[in-house]
């Protein structure tokens, strides 16, 4: 597997354990069946994207 999919897959695991089950829990706010699966979707796609650019980066300096 590539350098940047592995990066970015941790990247994006780490901001939705954060986003979706720490920062609520620690707010009180109700976590949903809902608000998992679009937030592994979201945060999912975006660590995709994290990954590709600091690819892309790294690559160009």
């Amino acid at each position: 597997m590539k350098k940047w999919i592995k990066e970015g897959i941790a990247w994006g695991i780490i901001m939705f354990i954060m986003m979706i089950i720490v920062f609520p829990w620690i707010e009180g706010e109700e976590i949903t069946l809902k608000r998992v699966l679009v937030g592994g979707l979201i945060w999912g796609a975006g660590g995709l994207f994290y990954g590709l650019l600091m690819s892309k980066i790294k690559a160009d300096s």
